[in-house]
């Protein structure tokens, strides 16, 4: 899951699909101030088009093969719909 001449796109793209959207979804849904709510919102629908720009053009976020950044990201895609767009409000 962790290709060695990949280990650097890896590590990018998984330090912005955390800050962005998997902690971005809970920033929004515990937010106590409309500001930090609108900030955390933006940053997961930013990750959201980052992460769709880049499989437009792979089958993977690190081309052709799963690896960790794929793993990392999935939860929170799996359960987007049914939770955080709902429950904490980050859909659209």
């Amino acid at each position: 899951l962790r290709p060695e001449d990949s280990k650097a796109e890896i590590d990018a793209i998984n330090a912005w699909t955390y800050e962005l959207v998997n902690n971005g979804v809970y920033r929004a849904g515990f937010a106590t101030q409309q500001g930090a709510y609108e900030d955390a919102e933006r940053d997961v629908h930013q990750g959201l088009t980052q992460a769709d720009q880049l499989l437009a053009n792979r089958r993977f976020l690190c081309g052709s093969v799963i690896t960790e950044a794929d793993v990392r990201l999935l939860p929170t895609i799996e359960r987007f719909d049914a939770v955080y767009a709902t429950l904490f409000r980050c859909g659209r």
